[in-house]
């Protein structure tokens, strides 16, 4: 990469089921323009829709119609993901971890998302500006390119 302002890959979707299942096609097609690493790509993936299906899933009411935008950039060795939505104020880095439960049988579907987003992503961070939500994922990434 060169000192130039990062390129930016912008997807916008709704809520609806069809619409979200663009996000992967897209990720892919994205990271390959930005050269971005194939494993680094794998981990995004398992991030993005933790935090797409977040929004979609708790932000808005079913079949709203309301948009989630996803920002991919990469720049001096990192991508950088950012999710930003208009749904109620919701910081996923304050919420609390679901506890691990005693056995299978204790175990309730679900609560695992932001575990998993913590776990791919370390450098995360959240803010509200102008009544959206905005969570910014940074992912350091060294190794091949994804095939175009």
């Amino acid at each position: 990469m060169t000192g130039a302002a990062p390129a930016t890959e912008v997807l916008r979707v709704t809520t609806a089921l069809a619409d979200l299942s663009r996000l992967y096609p897209w990720l892919e097609g994205a990271a390959a323009r930005l050269g971005l690493p194939y494993p680094l790509v794998q981990k995004m993936q398992v991030v993005a829709e933790e935090a797409v299906m977040n929004v979609a899933m708790h932000a808005y009411a079913p079949g709203s119609g309301e948009a989630i935008e996803i920002r991919l950039s990469a720049a001096s060795a990192v991508a950088e993901l950012a999710v930003e939505d208009s749904g109620p104020e919701f910081n996923p880095l304050m919420a609390a971890e679901k506890p691990r439960p005693a056995s299978l049988v204790d175990a309730q579907p679900g609560g695992l998302g932001i575990k998993l987003v913590k776990r791919y992503c370390q450098d995360i961070s959240y803010t509200r500006q102008n009544g959206h939500n905005l969570l910014t994922l940074r992912f350091p990434f060294e190794g091949p390119a994804v095939p175009a």
